[in-house]
């Protein structure tokens, strides 16, 4: 895009910007949440949380005279404990609970496997069958209105939540509502369905394995699984409905599928109601959840209506706060509706009844997350079904090859998941190191691993025993076995338990980590700040990564001279000096900077200063940490002759002032701790004529694009195509452009207004798109990468898995293809082996757009870029940035200008560099005026910033 001006009046001064004052205290210290009160704990929220996955069974047995319910044993028939429940239960939560476990760690929320019955019985394990697998992770259901009495007792579920309750801490069920458990042996005896063909006890003999069971059961005999599920699943026996190749109706990893569609009533599941009538014989009462006592009948509804209802159970009964759906993929969006909304009705209910309870005074409703393998960071059609997050996939990867394990790229990731998610209060992730349907992060790596996972922006998802280096188990024929293994309490890592509970502590102290405002701060030691203003919550932190000794930091865009702030990871204090604060670094190499003492008042206005062209500018005025500010305009001092103003308030400033003039705004507030002055600088300036279109040029697809024109302080313009005649329009016409060119060819739009201070032209040029782009780093595992596509938009010819083609070598690891004449494609990454992305059974990605994938998908080549873009937001006629690269030579005075950028109210400027440059600079109007942060000047590294009143944020502005 290319813009011109021809200027009938000249114009200087912008904005004159200076600061005295501490810019940022909170309203109230986030240190000082007292979260011991009846559960309450002010600072908590979803968007910050640190949630500790544990597998039940795997963590800390408490009681051990539950281990064997059931006949469970701890080791099967081989001798092998791969598969079997090894004690974990909630008495042994509700002990480490107790000892302060969580606490220390800065845990806030603890999701624990679906504690409700399972099958009784075994499976054969793993690929080879050299092991019986049983349902000690709870994915196998059996009875969703009992406990498993492996897992306790009713009381035991309650003293877990109010225990956890009491500090602070939110529960999470793991629940499934796409599949019941497999038939075992043993269940089918109990309950008089199938046709078992051996005894309960049946073990493998010579030759067999724990598979080789299946040849005794005949599946043939449709009378007899008659009596199991009925019509309320899918499965690949018998009289039952065959399983489907979709999403929904397919039966995942063999399980039988609840028929989720249905919605009308198929009666009760014969199983069930063999199962409770037998219990309605008594000896039952400690497991059977009160709440769900009233629905073991005949309800009269479909299946998924009853699942919803004995999953709410829990909720109105025990208080749970929320689910971490599996499978979420596996069943229709709506339902996972009807589950929250019923969820979160049970949950009010509950703090309704129980007032005096724990947690009965929060106020934040019903939490939900989902497992949509293979989701990463973007907002989905999920969150529209009553999810409030999902598991992000793509920080491990699901082949290990996600930015967790490259701590180079902590800015990277950092930036794009604050700006993703913290600018987008309708979604969110849970990002994992570790995961028990994946891999462990390497065991020696949990320093560095902790440090970048605590820091993450967004919720985030310890796994069980990251923290104290639990190690990997053994696993047999199944690699995931071996991530669930026992709990390593005998031979605890303390060195990597201090450094994740002070990590942990940090991130729950402080919202700003994970719902803040992301900045870098330098590159080497690589720092950043964290800040969170929303409310009376006011949270702000600076963070060190890689620093060693005595290390000096610059917080001068976070804490004020004078300002008392501590190393949370040391404990060290010291007080702001010119902007810089220097503290003894520990040997793990984190800096954790939060403030000590008392908070000073601070003041500000948005906006802040600058030029306005309009009769008048609306001015907000914000005070903090005192009751009151003063404000005046007319150049006396606001301490003495100020007008009072209240946080919030709105002035109007300007009105007298002729074109050019300024007038400066003058801001006060005190505190028993000392005072805050701010000076913000306003210039009227003429009403220049504006024209932009949107899309302000680029590649488009399809035959034809349609163009929205836009005017600003004139009636309208002219436009023309291609050098055609000029044609009206006005604010808001649309037009459509490309119509009969060929793929490939460029159009160009030229826009044209007028008023009595001058003319604006814009030139924005479209090409037609030939097809779709498609880039792909290949992994290291990986042979020469093919493109598999489907569902094509318009249709093409599309390949066979087998015929599908192979991706051209781009660059380095990168490879290519163009999907010619597509607007819209699924696509798949395999090669000629057994690889590919999405796995076996997932979905292939969609995409209407080129794009670059690396585990994530990318707009423009990631992690590459060495170059320094820069964004800067100013109403400046003829803005220039003096810049020194690499500490070399200043650019000759002004410097170089800058161009209008395709976001409205920013110039932009691109500066070659090699990797790891540094860029100082200043701004200026060419004609005097200069914004240099305060003296400061601007620090910048390689990639994409953008500067908008005095901040800098990563990536273009949005």
């Amino acid at each position: 895009m290319n813009a011109s001006y021809v200027k009938k009046v000249s114009l200087y001064l912008l904005l004159s910007f200076v600061i005295t004052l501490p810019l940022f205290s909170p309203t109230f210290s986030i240190n000082s949440v007292d979260a011991s009160q009846g559960g309450e704990q002010q600072s908590f929220s979803w968007d910050n949380s640190t949630v500790y996955f544990a597998i039940t069974d795997r963590f800390h047995d408490g009681n051990p005279s539950n281990n064997q319910s059931y006949g469970r044993p701890q080791e099967d028939a081989w001798g092998q404990n791969i598969g079997t429940f090894h004690g974990g239960d909630l008495q042994g939560l509700t002990d480490k609970l107790n000892e302060g476990y969580f606490t220390e760690l800065g845990i806030n929320a603890i999701w624990i496997t679906a504690p409700y019955e399972q099958v009784h019985g075994w499976v054969g394990g793993g690929s080879d069958g050299d092991f019986a697998h049983y349902a000690y992770h709870g994915y196998y259901a059996l009875d969703y209105t009992m406990i498993d009495q492996n897992m306790g007792t009713v009381e035991d579920m309650r003293e877990f939540v109010h225990t956890a309750h009491e500090q602070g801490i939110r529960v999470v069920l793991d629940v499934v509502m796409n599949h019941p458990g497999y038939n075992t042996i043993k269940d089918m005896h109990e309950y008089g369905f199938g046709n078992p063909g051996v005894s309960e006890h049946w073990t493998p003999g010579q030759g067999q394995n724990w598979h080789d069971v299946h040849q005794q059961i005949n599946y043939e005999d449709a009378g007899a699984w008659r009596h199991w599920w009925g019509p309320w699943i899918r499965a690949g026996i018998a009289g039952y409905e065959s399983c489907g190749n979709s999403e929904i109706t397919m039966c995942l990893a063999g399980l039988p599928d609840f028929r989720t569609e249905l919605t009308h009533s198929v009666g009760l599941p014969p199983l069930l109601e063999t199962k409770w009538n037998q219990e309605r014989q008594g000896g039952y009462e400690d497991w059977i959840v009160p709440a769900a006592n009233d629905l073991r009948r005949d309800l009269g509804v479909a299946p998924a209506d009853y699942i919803v209802k004995w999953l709410s159970a829990w909720v109105e009964e025990f208080g749970i706060d929320g689910f971490r759906v599996d499978t979420a993929k596996h069943v229709e969006l709506s339902r996972w509706q009807q589950l929250k909304d019923a969820a979160n009705e049970a949950l009010w209910k509950w703090r309704e009844e129980n007032p005096e309870a724990p947690g009965a005074n929060w106020t934040d409703d019903f939490w939900m997350v989902g497992e949509v393998w293979g989701h990463g960071v973007g907002r989905s059609e999920y969150f529209d079904h009553g999810f409030d997050s999902v598991i992000n996939f793509t920080f491990q990867g699901e082949h290990g090859n996600g930015p967790a394990y490259r701590l180079d790229t902590m800015e990277s990731t950092f930036s794009r998941y604050a700006n993703a998610i913290n600018t987008d209060s309708t979604f969110n992730v849970l990002s994992y190191l570790s995961q028990h349907d994946t891999q462990l992060y390497p065991r020696e790596r949990l320093i560095d691993g902790g440090t970048y996972l605590m820091l993450l922006p967004g919720g985030v998802q310890v796994f069980y025993g990251d923290e104290t280096a639990r190690p990997f188990g053994p696993t047999g024929s199944d690699p995931h076995q071996g991530t669930r293994s026992s709990m390593n309490w005998d031979s605890v890592n303390e060195e990597v338990l201090h450094h994740w509970q002070k990590m942990g502590q940090f991130r729950s102290n402080h919202l700003a980590v994970g719902a803040g405002e992301h900045r870098q701060i330098a590159a080497s030691p690589y720092t950043f700040s964290r800040t969170y203003v929303e409310g009376d919550v006011d949270d702000r932190v600076v963070v060190v990564v890689g620093a060693s000794g005595e290390t000096t930091i610059d917080v001068s865009s976070v804490f004020s001279d004078g300002q008392q702030v501590r190393d949370f990871y040391t404990g060290n204090v010291t007080v702001v000096e010119n902007g810089h604060v220097t503290f003894p670094a520990h040997r793990n190499g984190v800096i954790l900077i939060e403030r000590a003492g008392d908070l000073l008042p601070s003041v500000s206005a948005s906006p802040a200063g600058g030029e306005f062209d309009r009769e008048q500018q609306e001015v907000t005025l914000y005070v903090q940490h005192a009751e009151w500010g003063a404000y005046t305009i007319d150049g006396s001092d606001p301490k003495e002759e100020g007008t009072a103003f209240a946080n919030g308030d709105v002035i109007t400033v300007g009105r007298e002032l002729n074109i050019d003039e300024s007038l400066t705004l003058r801001l006060y507030a005190e505190n028993e701790t000392g005072e805050a002055k701010a000076e913000f600088t306003f210039t009227k300036v003429p009403a220049y004529p504006q024209v932009f279109a949107d899309p302000p040029g680029g590649t488009f697809a399809g035959d034809t694009l349609k163009v929205t024109l836009h005017t600003q302080n004139v009636e309208g313009g002219t436009y023309s195509i291609d050098g055609s005649d000029e044609q009206a329009f006005t604010d808001g016409d649309e037009i459509m452009i490309g119509k009969g060119i060929e793929a490939g060819s460029e159009t160009t739009l030229q826009l044209k207004a007028e008023n009595e201070f001058g003319t604006i032209e814009e030139t924005y040029t479209y090409t037609k798109s030939t097809g779709l782009t498609i880039y792909f780093k290949k992994p290291d595992s990986w042979g020469t990468p093919h493109l598999y596509y489907y569902d094509t938009n318009p249709k093409v010819d599309e390949p066979t898995w087998s015929e599908a083609p192979e991706m051209e070598h781009y660059e380095g690891d990168w490879y290519t293809h163009t999907i010619e004449g597509v607007e819209s494609v699924r696509l798949l990454f395999k090669d000629r082996g057994t690889n590919q992305w999405p796995g076996p059974g997932e979905p292939g990605f969609f995409r209407d757009q080129d794009g670059w994938f690396d585990g994530e998908w990318h707009v423009d080549r990631p992690g590459d870029a060495t170059d320094i873009t820069i964004y800067y937001k100013t109403g400046w006629t003829h803005p220039h940035i003096h810049y020194s690269l690499n500490q070399g030579a200043w650019t000759t005075l002004p410097g170089v200008p800058l161009t209008k950028s395709e976001y409205e109210g920013y110039v932009k400027v691109t500066i070659e560099a090699e990797e790891g440059s540094q860029l100082r600079a200043a701004f200026n109007n060419g004609s005097g005026q200069w914004d240099n942060n305060q003296g400061r000047d601007y620090d910048f590294s390689s990639g994409v910033h953008t500067l908008a009143d005095g901040r800098i944020l990563s990536g273009t502005p949005k």
